[in-house]
C-alpha cells in the first residue's frame, strides 16, 4: 500500500477513537517526513558555448556569475555554433550561450532571458589594398563574402545571397588573405583574438566601417526550463545594475538590429 494512503487511513481511524494518541501521534509524524522529503537532486543545466567564438567565450563567462547569483547550478558544453542551437533547440542541453535577437521567433522551442548578456558588433574586413571605401550594404551584392558557419546575423545580413562558409575564423580570415573570398563578415571581438595571435600575418587585413550589424546578445533556454527564467533575470538585472562587467548599466531598450541599429548608435 502507498506509505500516503497508510498515514492518511490510520488518521481516520483515530478520528474514530479505534487508536491511541500515542499511534496518532507517530502516523503525523510520519506523513510529514514523507510530505518533507526532497525529490531527488537536478543535475547542472547544460549550456552550450562556441569556443572558437571570443563573443559566445565573453558570453560563457558573464553566465557564470548569472548562474552562481540565480543559485543555479551550470555546465558549459563546448560544441561547434550551430551544433550548439541545434542541440538547444532539440532539447539535448538545456540552452545556448548567447544569441541575436528573435531567436525565439525562428524556433519556438527557445525562450529568450529577456536582459541582454553584451552587444554584438559585427563588421566586414577586407585586405587593404582593395579601394572599397566605407562599408555599404551594395558591397555584399559584386563581393564573394565569406563567414564562419552558425554566425546567424551573418546570413541575415546576406539575405539569400551567396555565402562560403568556414568552421572557424582562422580558416575565414586565411581564405581572405588568398584571395579565395573578397570579405569577411566576423564580430569585431573574434576577429580580434584571431590577429592578436598572429599580428604579421594578419597585417594586411582591415576592418571597414561603419559596422555591418550592432545587436544586443541575449541568453537563450529551451523551453523545458521554463521556470528559471525569471531568476536568470532577475539576476542578469542585478548584475548589470551593478555595472558588474564595467561595461556601462543602461536599461535594455527595444532589440535594435542591421541598419536600424547602426543608425540608432551613430
Amino acid at each position: 500500500m502507498n506509505p500516503v494512503h497508510r498515514h492518511s487511513r490510520t488518521l481516520r481511524r483515530a478520528a474514530t477513537g479505534r487508536i491511541p494518541l500515542a499511534a496518532l501521534l507517530a502516523a503525523c509524524l510520519g506523513l510529514c517526513l514523507l510530505w518533507a522529503t526532497p525529490g531527488p537532486a537536478r543535475g547542472p543545466y547544460r549550456i552550450g558555448y562556441a569556443p572558437g567564438a571570443h563573443i559566445h567565450v565573453e558570453a560563457m563567462e558573464r553566465l557564470k556569475a548569472v548562474y552562481g547569483r540565480a543559485g543555479l547550478p551550470v555546465e558549459f558544453v563546448p560544441l561547434p555554433q550551430k551544433r550548439s542551437l541545434v542541440q538547444a533547440v532539440d532539447g539535448v542541453i538545456d540552452g545556448d550561450a548567447g544569441r541575436i535577437p528573435d531567436l525565439d521567433v525562428q524556433y519556438p522551442s527557445l525562450i529568450r532571458v529577456d536582459v541582454k548578456l553584451l552587444d554584438l558588433n559585427g563588421a566586414a574586413y577586407v585586405v587593404g589594398r582593395q579601394r572599397l571605401g566605407d562599408y555599404r550594404p551594395e558591397l555584399l551584392d559584386v563581393l564573394r563574402v565569406g563567414a564562419v558557419r552558425g554566425v546567424l546575423w551573418a546570413e541575415r545580413v546576406m539575405a539569400g545571397r551567396r555565402l562560403e562558409q568556414v568552421n572557424n575564423y582562422e580558416t575565414l580570415f586565411g581564405m581572405l588573405l588568398e584571395g579565395r573570398i573578397d570579405m569577411a563578415l566576423a564580430s569585431r571581438s573574434s576577429a580580434e583574438v584571431v590577429f592578436n595571435g598572429d599580428r604579421a600575418r594578419y597585417a594586411r587585413i582591415r576592418r571597414l566601417d561603419p559596422v555591418v550589424y550592432q545587436v544586443p546578445f541575449y541568453h537563450y533556454v529551451n523551453m523545458k526550463n521554463a521556470d528559471i527564467v525569471p531568476l536568470l533575470e532577475k539576476a542578469l538585472r542585478e548584475l548589470r545594475g551593478r555595472d558588474y562587467w564595467h561595461d556601462g548599466a543602461a536599461p535594455d531598450g527595444p532589440a535594435l538590429s542591421g541598419d536600424a541599429g547602426q543608425r540608432a548608435r551613430q
